[in-house]
Formats: structure tokens, sequence, C-alpha cells
């Protein structure tokens, strides 16, 4: 028996016995909470940092420590850090006009930042040339172009 029926009929042809037989019952789902979506918000929280060395020596400054972020905050000429750290992720956002001073210098400032911050020693760190965003670190930005 072909299990993907071309007809209207599958139900009829035991397709769909099977299938529960397989993957069980539908379950019920479970009402929302502004509780839970408090602790997702709190989960999923986020801040944005540059790396920068504009004053002659290598700064670490918060820019926002609230998500969704504006895109202009990026600015080409540095680097920045997302900490979305709680979350086990970091991400390095390397500007194209970055100096390589900078570009070199926002890895270990990411490692410092994750001790400084008590994160866990298996804290990933995404590094993302401008222009190869992932689909993650664009998720906290409100709109992107």
């Amino acid at each position: 028996m072909d299990p993907f029926p071309r007809s209207n009929n599958w139900r009829s042809n035991g397709v769909e016995l099977h299938f529960f037989q397989v993957l069980g019952p539908i379950p019920a789902l479970q009402e929302d909470s502004t509780e839970e979506d408090y602790e997702a918000d709190k989960t999923n929280s986020a801040s944005l940092y540059r790396v920068s060395d504009v004053t002659g020596c290598m700064t670490l400054s918060l820019l926002c420590d609230k998500a969704p972020f504006d895109q202009t905050l990026l600015d080409r000429s540095d680097c920045f850090i997302l900490d979305n750290g709680s979350n086990g992720k970091i991400f390095i956002w390397k500007g194209s006009g970055a100096n390589m001073e900078e570009k070199r210098a926002a890895l270990k400032v990411a490692d410092e930042f994750i001790q400084r911050m008590k994160y866990s020693r298996k804290t990933q760190v995404e590094i993302l040339p401008q222009g190869r965003e992932s689909i993650l670190f664009k998720q906290f930005f409100r709109s992107w172009s």
C-alpha cells in the first residue's frame, strides 16, 4: 500500500489510523500565560556593545541593553558584541570598515566579557563579518535590510 495515497480518501485507506498509532494522539495545547511570556523574554534578553579603539585604547561600551535593536546602531567602522549569554550565545559582528586591531581584539574582548559576566565556559561565540549575518543574529533587530 502506498503510504501517501493520491486520492482524497486517505482517511479511509487506514493511513490516518496508522499515523495516530505511530505518533500518538494530538496533545491538548496549554493556555498562554503572561508569566511564561515574561520568562521567555527574560531568557532571550540581549544587550549590544561597541568594541572600538577610536579613543586610542580598546574600549567596550554599552549601546543598548534591550532588544530589539535598530540595525543603524551597527557602524561599519567598528566591531560589536551582541550579548545573549544568558541563553548561551555571544555574537561578534565585524564591520567591513573596522581596522585589523579591532577585528583581532573583538574575540579577546568577548572572551573577557564572558568571564566578567560569569557565563558558562561553554558559551558559544559566533563571529559574523558584515554582510554574513545569521538569521539567529538578525532576530535581535527590529528589521533587517
